[in-house]
């Protein structure tokens, strides 16, 4: 499995801020870096040789939920968090569903509104940054709007 490094999420930080706009500033633009630092270790750690995170949507899961709910960076935290996502699947050959879907757990629906795809990934983000959604519903979440490679028709 392929993982991130600490400098690509710095670079992904950076390039997000400079494409969408915000404030970078050098060297890494840190708030939190001891929270990079953390991620970096648990993303692919285990425990008694057995994986903590040990499926695919876990290990985005942590990614995405870690940057954006952390505040590792002084700007660009939700766009750093979905963009690390994105590449961390895509690096291990999976891709978000084309149509992304709310899921329902214990009768809470996450994200709580949206239609569109991009209402929904709008919605997501912004509800994972705000501490509405945990860890494990972002998980369930990524796991429930995630295609391996091999089904991608084009």
């Amino acid at each position: 499995m392929e993982y991130l490094r600490k400098e690509d999420i710095i670079l992904i930080n950076k390039k997000t801020i400079e494409r969408h706009g915000g404030t970078f500033n050098p060297p890494s633009n840190f708030l939190n870096e001891a929270a990079l630092d953390y991620l970096i270790e648990a993303v692919d750690s285990e425990l008694f040789d057995e994986p903590l995170y040990p499926e695919i949507h876990h290990k985005a899961g942590l990614y995405f939920f870690n940057i954006s709910s952390n505040h590792i960076f002084q700007d660009g935290n939700k766009r750093t968090a979905l963009a690390s996502c994105h590449i961390f699947l895509k690096l291990n050959e999976f891709h978000f569903r084309m149509n992304l879907k709310t899921i329902t757990i214990e009768d809470k629906i996450i994200p709580s509104k949206g239609e569109s795809s991009n209402e929904i990934l709008i919605a997501f983000s912004l509800e994972l940054a705000d501490g509405k959604i945990s860890l494990e519903e972002c998980q369930f979440w990524i796991a429930a709007n995630i295609i391996d490679s091999s089904e991608v028709i084009y």
